[in-house]
């Protein structure tokens, strides 16, 4: 089986489109090939059931002659100019076009008929849907190489004295000793704040967000919830005020309802944190540096018994995949808020911080948190070893029978072998284990290379490499 057999065979995926037909009406294709422009590029099969996955194929008079019509709808019809490539290829003896759209970095790409505000789309999993005004505003900022806590806000009143020496008065207490306090100077070569036509500073978001000037939608909304569902509050809070601060306060609410716990191991008591610290603090940090602060809504840090979730408005920049995010690639949407908490002592170093958190549990003891990557948003979850403070090595009946991490690495590659379309859920509940344990035991076997995982994660499957057959 080649390997365009088997991407036929997976289906529609965030870079694949099928089509019965070649395209008969100018716009019945291009929402498609602008979503893929505006994201990591795809290509568009011509020939391809999309609901049976079956090959058809495409008939044409002139092939030739078929390209240039495609590639001229393209160019008449996308704003700015998009240059596909087409590729005619057999399979099972049947003729496919294949058109691949190239990511490209002059966003946002849009249907010149629709204008940018309607006729922006994106890609969100195997569909193509219609940007939203903050995503267009990203992409603008993408397409124009500027981040957004970079950018002046208009309008924005000129630094005052008793800001700039409340931020460099911070930054400086952060510093080893010895070294100067940053002064105004500094803030400007560091990019948080601009000269105006005028000579005056002017404040970039990343100050503004700093400082705690007055800020739509940079918050955090703490909540400890009674039992495992958002029914019952125990407490809540909505933390304003410099990111600093937001960090801090939210790392107190943690600590509450996170108390010190006690591993009993034979006859003896070892007191620690229920979750590792250090991780809480690198996910928070995560939440509030790498979150789009164009989504109107606030991180969300929520405590149930059985869990932590931490949710960040936006999903993952500049066409960061999941696998990329954990393996330590990072993109930076907010380089400027990133260097400012580097310079704090939260940051110790860019990227790498999803493999810390998995690193720290691990060392811990701690089953591996499970990451949740939305359309809108990103949650990472954290699941409570006991909501009673104390976790004993033999507490429960699910605990004397697990397995060793090896007999349930082999266990997960039988399940895969006989159904490579499992879900993470599925084997969780066929093996008695939690879905976090299954997700860092599946992370360690991919890593291993002993399987991967191909499609996305509604028509995606597992593959076991040929040497564990």
């Amino acid at each position: 089986m080649s390997a365009l057999d088997e991407e036929i065979e997976r289906g529609e995926s965030d870079t694949l489109e099928f089509k019965r037909e070649l395209p008969v009406r100018e716009r019945q294709f291009l929402k498609t090939v602008v979503a893929f422009a505006n994201g990591k590029g795809g290509r568009i099969l011509f020939g391809v059931d999309n609901a049976t996955h079956e090959v058809l194929g495409v008939e044409t008079e002139s092939r030739w002659k078929m390209q240039d019509r495609i590639t001229d709808m393209i160019s008449n019809s996308c704003r700015p100019q998009i240059y596909p490539n087409c590729d005619w290829v057999e399979v099972g003896g049947k003729p496919l076009l294949v058109l691949s759209i190239p990511a490209a970095s002059n966003c946002p790409y849009y249907i010149r008929k629709e204008g940018v505000q309607k006729g922006t789309y994106v890609r969100v999993g195997a569909t193509t849907r219609r940007a939203e005004a903050e995503k267009i505003r990203e992409l603008e900022m993408y397409g124009e190489q500027v981040t957004y806590d970079s950018v002046v806000p208009r309008g924005a009143a000129p630094v005052n004295d008793d800001e700039a020496s409340a931020l460099c008065k911070l930054l400086g207490e952060m510093q080893k000793e010895g070294d100067k306090e940053p002064s105004m100077t500094q803030l400007l070569n560091w990019g948080f704040v601009k000269k105006g036509e005028k000579g005056q500073y002017l404040p970039t978001h990343a100050f503004l967000l700093l400082t705690g000037r007055h800020f739509p939608f940079s918050g955090v909304q703490c909540a400890r919830f009674r039992g495992d569902t958002q029914v019952e509050f125990i407490d809540r809070k909505e933390l304003k005020g410099p990111l600093y601060e937001q960090y801090r306060n939210t790392l107190n609410f943690l600590r509450l309802y996170l108390r010190r716990g006690t591993v009993i191991r034979g006859a003896l008591r070892e007191d620690r944190d229920e979750l590792p610290e250090a991780a809480l603090r690198e996910a928070v940090a995560n939440a509030i540096v790498h979150r789009n602060y164009l989504v109107h809504g606030m991180i969300k840090v929520s405590v149930f018994d059985d869990r932590v979730e931490i949710s960040s408005p936006g999903t993952l920049y500049a066409n960061l995949s999941e696998d990329e995010m954990m393996h330590g690639i990072s993109r930076l949407r907010n380089p400027l808020l990133a260097e400012g908490f580097h310079k704090l002592g939260i940051i110790e170093r860019w990227g790498g911080g999803v493999r810390r958190i998995y690193d720290l549990c691990r060392e811990k003891g701690i089953p591996a948190p499970v990451y949740h990557i939305g359309d809108d948003s990103i949650t990472i979850v954290f699941s409570r070893p006991g909501s009673d403070g104390v976790q004993h090595k033999t507490t429960t009946h699910r605990e004397k029978t697990s397995l060793s991490p090896e007999k349930l690495r082999d266990s997960l590659v039988r399940l895969i072998r006989k159904n490579p379309r499992i879900s993470r859920a599925t084997m969780a509940t066929t093996l008695h284990v939690s879905p976090s344990n299954v997700q860092y035991h599946l992370d360690r076997l991919r890593e291993a290379g002993t399987i991967s995982r191909r499609g996305d994660k509604r028509n995606g499957r597992w593959v076991i490499s040929r040497k564990k057959n």
